[in-house]
């Protein structure tokens, strides 16, 4: 997994203090892996890999078409009846 990693090391017995940051891109096995995945307890989880904000808008819109789609089937039903 990509990620970053900070260490921060303080050696009280002579006051000193060591900073190590690692850091890493992604491989391409961790890229193929992003998509939707839904667990046994009913959840759902969405990775895109490109933030929180992308997410949100990707199950909104989700939602939004889901949404358009009943009241759609709503009217095409009322209309046969």
């Amino acid at each position: 997994m990509a990620g970053k990693t900070i260490e921060i090391t303080n050696n009280p017995e002579d006051g000193t203090t060591s900073v190590m940051v690692e850091q890493r891109a992604l491989t391409d096995e961790e890229l193929v892996t992003a998509g939707v995945e839904i667990s046994p307890s009913g959840g759902f989880k969405l990775e895109t890999g490109l933030g929180w904000g992308v997410d949100i808008a990707v199950v909104l819109l989700a939602v939004a078409g889901l949404y358009v789609g009943k009241k759609f089937v709503d009217k095409w039903f009322s209309k046969e009846s």
